[in-house]
C-alpha cells in the first residue's frame, strides 16, 4: 500500500535525483544547463514537494499521537529489501518518465533516448538505487517510531476502553465512569479532619 509518507519522500528523492544527475553531469554549468533545457517548472514540483512533505510530516505526527493514545502503530511494515526495490523501480521510473516527456516537450533538450542518457544521464540510476535505500530506510524508521510509540506502556493515561468496568451495586454506579481518568480519579480522596 502507498502512504502518504512514501508518496512525499519519492517525491522529494525523485526532484534530489533530477538535480543530481545534472550537477554529476554537467558540472558547475548544471544551472545553466537546467534553464537552456526547458526546466522552469522546477521550483513549482520543489514547493510542491515541500508542502506534501509538510503533509506527510503533520500526518505522521497524527498517527504517532493515535499511537499514544490507544497503542495501534501503523501495522507490519513492508520489509526493507522490498521497500527498497520498491522505491528504487519508482525513482528509475519517475526519473526516465520525466526526462522522455521533458525530451519531447522542451525545445532545446535533447529527444529520444538521448533525453535519458546524454551528459551523463545513465548515472541517474545507481542514484535511484541509493535514494530508494535513504528512502526505504526513512519509511522503516517512521514505522519502527509508531510501533515503539504504540508499544509503551500505557499508565494513567490508559484509554477508557481498556479501564475495568466499577461494580455496580443494587444498580447505582457509586462512581460514574466519566468521572474517572484513566482508571484513576482525577483527584485523591478528601483529608480526615
Amino acid at each position: 500500500m502507498i502512504t502518504l509518507r512514501a508518496t512525499a519522500l519519492i517525491t522529494a528523492a525523485s526532484l534530489a535525483l533530477h538535480e543530481l544527475r545534472y550537477v554529476l553531469g554537467y558540472g558547475s554549468h548544471a544551472h545553466e544547463a537546467l534553464a537552456s533545457q526547458g526546466h522552469s517548472y522546477l521550483p513549482l514540483a520543489a514547493a510542491l514537494a515541500a508542502v506534501l512533505l509538510a503533509l506527510a510530516a503533520a500526518h505522521l505526527l497524527a498517527r504517532l499521537a493515535r499511537a499514544w493514545r490507544t497503542g495501534v502503530g501503523d501495522g507490519a511494515p513492508l520489509p526493507v529489501g522490498l521497500a527498497w526495490l520498491a522505491a528504487s523501480l519508482a525513482l528509475a521510473g519517475v526519473y526516465t518518465g520525466q526526462e522522455l516527456l521533458e525530451g519531447a516537450l522542451a525545445e532545446g533538450h535533447p529527444g529520444g533516448l538521448a533525453a535519458v542518457t546524454a551528459n551523463g544521464g545513465l548515472v541517474a540510476y545507481p542514484l535511484a538505487f541509493a535514494l530508494g535505500a535513504l528512502v526505504a530506510l526513512l519509511l522503516r524508521g517512521a514505522s519502527a517510531v509508531l510501533a515503539a510509540v504504540a508499544r509503551r506502556p500505557r499508565g494513567w493515561l490508559a484509554p477508557r476502553a481498556a479501564c475495568p468496568r466499577l461494580p455496580v451495586l443494587l444498580g447505582i454506579d457509586p462512581v460514574p465512569q466519566s468521572r474517572l481518568l484513566g482508571c484513576r480519579a482525577a483527584r485523591g480522596p478528601p483529608l480526615a479532619s
